[in-house]
């Protein structure tokens, strides 16, 4: 694990959470999960996942005993805020893990394959140059994107009636050209990313007969 990527504040703030087992049902999935696998960009927030329901407002006084937090957003079934100082959000996710992640700290990570899935959904939407970035280094560092693609399929049950989405959306970029670029630890460049996204996206395109 490249624990590096996080700053000194952010592991201890990882570790007080994971003594409190107040995310114990949880795993953090996200571009912070992805850059302790792969050290490529510096992680400066905390994305959780958990399957089922959860008591917003009791997570939240648990916090609030555990550290400092400030929420930001409360809603039902959602909560982002700050926990002494770091970006923390809690999502209820429907979807299945599809492999066994790794811990750290104590903390349950979502395992490369969820972290490709989600990173892939994640385009579809409002992606940022992250996400990019992400889904630049899991193809050249650990899957293709045919594999990420079936990475998808299992976790959403959807690449058939998706896959063209999918493909427009590596290749579309005027939303993440406006947002910010991550403080990187493996050099690259954004330009350069956007042509290899292009360069996979017309490969596929045409592997796919889209």
């Amino acid at each position: 694990m490249f624990s590096s990527t996080l700053s000194k504040p952010a592991q201890e703030s990882l570790a007080v959470l994971a003594k409190s087992r107040i995310f114990s049902r949880a795993f953090m999935a996200g571009g912070s999960a992805l850059a302790l696998y792969l050290g490529h960009r510096e992680s400066v927030d905390f994305d959780f996942f958990i399957s089922g329901e959860f008591d917003a407002n009791s997570v939240i006084r648990k916090l609030g005993k555990a550290g400092k937090y400030e929420s930001t957003t409360l809603l039902e079934h959602s909560i982002i805020g700050q926990f002494n100082g770091i970006k923390i959000s809690l999502f209820n996710y429907p979807y299945q893990k599809i492999e066994k992640g790794e811990l750290f700290l104590g903390v349950e990570l979502a395992s490369l394959e969820d972290i490709a899935a989600m990173k892939l959904a994640a385009i579809t939407g409002r992606g940022t140059k992250k996400d990019y970035i992400d889904l630049y280094f899991l193809s050249r560092e650990k899957f293709s994107f045919e594999k990420m693609f079936g990475y998808y399929d299992r976790k959403f049950i959807k690449l058939e009636e998706n896959a063209f989405t999918l493909v427009k959306s590596m290749q579309y970029f005027v939303e993440a050209d406006e947002t910010e670029m991550p403080r990187m630890f493996k050099k690259v460049v954004w330009k350069d990313i956007k042509r290899y996204m292009q360069g996979e996206a017309l490969r596929l395109s045409k592997q796919l007969d889209l």
